[in-house]
């Protein structure tokens, strides 16, 4: 009763008549398009990446800058291939222009949001509130698709605040939960007692949707059938932030008896792709985002690994264009029997981040450490290194304005949830080394993970 009251009166007039959000109007619009022939999503698409191009060139000091450089014009560009002569965005780029990025004159309100990033190069960006609204639209579609409903209960295993919140911040954030029905669980500690606790909440609180970092879901999944507790089945299981491994899906699917589906986004421009209830690939976010796969400098074929490009088609206020996440994707060799005509990434590559294990047993999942990062833009880059003995080493490259009492932060918010038993020492660096393979790792451990004997 109260979700279909939420969802068909309290949520509009709240989201409508007090917030003044246009979120239900372009979500409405994204249930409606993603319908449409995959030729006319395609076409859609493209103009827009031209309208993005066109303003970018106009409107923002940078790329008008950039495109001068590389001799380039945005009436120029006629067909998909032409970009390739335009710049690539890097995190770099960011950090070193940042404000040269803000569209010139823009009025309205901006938004900080960062990423400490997969690849441990911190960076921060601004976004506007159409922005926020069309990219809520968006997840408001793909949790559709995984079984959400607006006013239905939702449990999300995910980044909560690093640092220790003011009371009267805890209960204003327990209320917001409590009326739009979604409980936030900490995915930082994944130690046995903590897991253990997880398990309890979710049965007790029964979710219609249970949405998490692909780790903390699976390790959650794991204890729950090494302990012999059965948890709830939800309509459907979000998995993002990290590649899925088959036998993770495998592992939470057995455990929730449910299906999980698989996300692909980035907080720089938010979701990328989505699995819908056919599980054949990652759905493109086309409506929002223009995304080029390239291999050796050309686009990449279907079926070819290829680096992501992607460009943010509804910001005006920092426009990210042919923005490198540094990830790998494969675009899929054909359509979703689904029907919809969104296209597919067949998979994605990467974003694999070891745990971290603490001198008690506590175990520290790696998606803490980009969630940590992203509020210290002044480091350059960063690596967590835990050796057999579970001594830490944290390597920090320090960038622009950085200060020493930034490592001392750091090391303290580590070890409020590791305790000051934790061998932690903190190196400020020239050159942080990338692997054989040419990756950068942003934790490795050395230390298995074990639950009820079994390492991991």
């Amino acid at each position: 009763m109260y979700g279909m009251l939420f969802r068909e009166v309290l949520f509009p007039f709240y989201e409508n008549r007090l917030r003044g959000r246009a979120t239900l109007t372009y979500l409405k619009e994204l249930e409606r398009s993603q319908w449409r022939p995959e030729q006319e999503l395609r076409e859609l698409n493209w103009r827009k990446m031209l309208e993005a191009l066109q303003f970018a060139e106009r409107n923002v000091p940078y790329y008008g800058r950039r495109f001068a450089e590389h001799g380039v014009r945005a009436k120029d560009v006629h067909a998909p291939g032409d970009l390739v002569r335009f710049p690539v965005l890097t995190k770099a780029d960011i950090r070193a222009n940042g404000r040269e990025m803000i569209a010139t004159g823009w009025k309205g309100k901006l938004y900080k949001s960062g990423t400490g990033g997969s690849t441990g190069a911190p960076v921060q960006f601004y976004y506007d509130h159409e922005t926020y609204e069309r990219r809520f639209a968006a997840a408001m579609r793909a949790d559709g698709w995984a079984g959400g409903r607006i006013g239905e209960k939702e449990l999300h295993i995910w980044g909560t605040p690093t640092a220790a919140e003011p009371r009267w911040k805890q209960a204003k954030r327990a209320v917001h939960e409590a009326v739009l029905r979604k409980k936030m669980v900490s995915a930082w500690d994944l130690s046995e007692a903590r897991l253990a606790s997880v398990v309890k909440q979710i049965v007790h609180y029964r979710p219609n949707l249970v949405i998490g970092y692909t780790s903390p879901l699976y390790y959650t999944a794991r204890y729950a059938l090494e302990t012999g507790r059965k948890l709830p089945s939800p309509r459907g299981i979000v998995a993002t932030a990290e590649r899925l491994f088959s036998h993770q899906r495998e592992t939470i699917e057995r455990a929730f008896e449910a299906p999980v589906f698989d996300r692909y986004g980035c907080r720089e421009v938010m979701l990328i792709g989505a699995e819908c209830e056919r599980h054949k690939g990652k759905h493109l976010n086309l409506e929002n985002a223009f995304v080029e796969l390239h291999a050796g400098g050309r686009p990449a074929k279907p079926g070819e690994p290829g680096e992501v490009i992607v460009s943010d088609l509804v910001c005006r206020s920092m426009p990210l264009l042919r923005y490198k996440n540094e990830d790998i994707a494969v675009a899929a060799e054909a359509p979703c029997s689904c029907g919809r005509g969104l296209p597919l990434l067949a998979s994605v590559e990467g974003r694999v981040l070891d745990m971290i294990v603490g001198p008690d047993g506590q175990v520290l999942a790696g998606e803490f450490f980009p969630h940590l990062f992203k509020d210290h833009p002044t480091v350059s880059r960063y690596q967590i290194h835990q050796d057999k003995t579970r001594a830490i080493t944290i390597k920090i490259m320090p960038g622009e304005n950085y200060r020493p009492e930034t490592s001392q932060i750091i090391e303290r918010e580590i070890r409020r949830l590791l305790g000051d038993r934790a061998s932690i020492q903190m190196q400020v660096v020239d050159e942080i080394p990338v692997t054989r393979g040419g990756k950068f790792r942003v934790t490795v451990s050395e230390v298995p993970v074990a639950f009820g004997g079994e390492a991991a």
